[in-house]
């Protein structure tokens, strides 16, 4: 899953510093975890071992958010399109055993879904400026599963037709090369090739937890 492609994906988030320090004051959070929390969602594959379309992730943790996000410095801003936004969800039990353990378990999934921003101007009292998200074009999905994935995670898209989502009996297709991926998160991922930085939610929950547990000087 790379992150950010501007059309295509939700990229690298917000949140950078918290999130390198507290990488760096918590070297733990690196270590694997095999565990698979009870009750949590699982991906689901076909036949085939495609990955297939998650059900029900609206209900889990947005752990990050953005809005026109690139890769490139010479990207440019458009005052009337600010790009796609990108929510990051993550199953609510993947949530709770990174903010206790620092690590993701074993079946963690993450999602990002791709919406178009449209104006939300209208002729009413409210919503005079601004953008809101359109409809998904699509899901960007990363999976743990050191079984199933040699690399430890495995990349994957839906695209969809606005307000048509795909069916859940859909398997993803190959939107980027799965080591491309793979390189890219384990280069700029901060912990367990997740870009942990970005996700202000999640890092702030981790960091609340370690304070907790450390003692007054």
């Amino acid at each position: 899953m790379r992150f950010p492609v501007q059309q295509t994906f939700a990229g690298v988030l917000l949140c950078l510093i918290a999130g390198y320090a507290l990488l760096a004051a918590n070297p733990e959070k690196k270590q694997p975890s095999t565990t698979v929390p009870k009750a949590m969602a699982l991906p689901e594959y076909d036949k085939d071992g495609s990955l297939l379309r998650p059900a029900g992730y609206e209900k889990w943790v947005v752990v990050g958010t953005s809005i026109g996000l690139g890769y490139s410095d010479g990207d440019k801003t458009d005052a009337n399109n600010p790009g796609t936004f990108h929510n990051v969800y993550l199953q609510p039990e993947a949530f709770d055993h990174y903010v206790e353990t620092g690590a993701f378990p074993e079946q963690t999934v993450f999602i990002v879904t791709n919406n178009s921003s449209q104006p939300a101007k209208t002729k009413g009292p409210v919503s005079r400026t601004g953008f809101v998200a359109a409809p998904t074009a699509g899901l960007e999905i990363a999976v743990k599963d050191s079984k199933r994935y040699p690399e430890g995670w495995g990349y994957f898209m839906f695209h969809d037709k606005p307000g048509r989502p795909a069916p859940n009996e859909r398997a993803a297709e190959p939107a980027f090369k799965q080591q491309d991926c793979f390189d890219c998160h384990a280069e700029h991922g901060a912990v367990d090739n997740v870009f942990t930085q970005f996700y202000s939610v999640l890092t702030e929950a981790r960091a609340r937890r370690i304070a907790k547990d450390t003692p007054a000087k």
